[in-house]
């Protein structure tokens, strides 16, 4: 009878130390899993926000905690791709969208030509393969500068206001005024002194 338990003891024991050896684990799993897809962080960083008309600048994609997947830039309507770091195997351009495939790189630079004028926002999307989940990339705007602007202003302002004619003018006033007073002594001194002779 003993021998029959210990069998039966075996039989039971082992199917239920396998059970809970699995439902310890897999929420472990589950667990890393989840924390990998939502680990994920992608920015994106301009060199400029205000573009001079038909220059180049750079647009920076920073990656972390993704691994394996895609990203896909929208670049806005007048602005064109140029080049890009990345290798160009995993960079596909299609009008104003950019394909690159992602295999543990933290960043990706790209470069694009700004309009003769306008504006325009960049916006994007990421996928993970591994978790299979995928977000939005936050939008950033640029807006072409209209070029001799900022020079004008501070060249057609300071003429105007200069307060360089004003001191010399009170100068040469309160010269001639005291001209005027050394002639009136000087006059006066020599009636006075004239008037003595007498």
């Amino acid at each position: 009878m003993d021998i029959d338990n210990s069998k039966i003891l075996r039989m039971v024991l082992i199917p239920a130390m396998i059970i809970a050896i699995t439902m310890a684990i897999f929420p472990v799993v589950i667990a890393i899993a989840s924390a990998s897809g939502s680990g994920i962080a992608v920015t994106r960083t301009l060199s400029t926000n205000t573009p001079a008309p038909g220059s180049t600048f750079h647009v920076f994609i920073n990656i972390s905690g993704l691994h394996v997947g895609g990203i896909v830039e929208t670049i806005p309507e007048g602005f064109a791709f140029v080049s890009t770091t990345h290798p160009s195997n995993q960079t596909h351009v299609s009008g104003q969208k950019v394909i690159f495939v992602v295999a543990n790189e933290t960043s990706i630079r790209y470069e694009v030509r700004a309009p003769s004028q306008g504006s325009g926002t960049f916006s994007g999307t990421w996928y993970d393969a591994l978790s299979e989940k995928e977000g939005d990339i936050k939008s950033m705007s640029a807006s072409v500068r209209v070029v001799g602007t900022p020079m004008q202003s501070p060249t057609t302002t300071p003429p105007p206001s200069s307060p360089v004619p004003v001191p010399a003018f009170e100068a040469v006033s309160a010269l001639a005024g005291l001209f005027v007073v050394a002639v009136a002594v000087l006059v006066s001194f020599r009636r006075g002194g004239g008037d003595s002779r007498e």
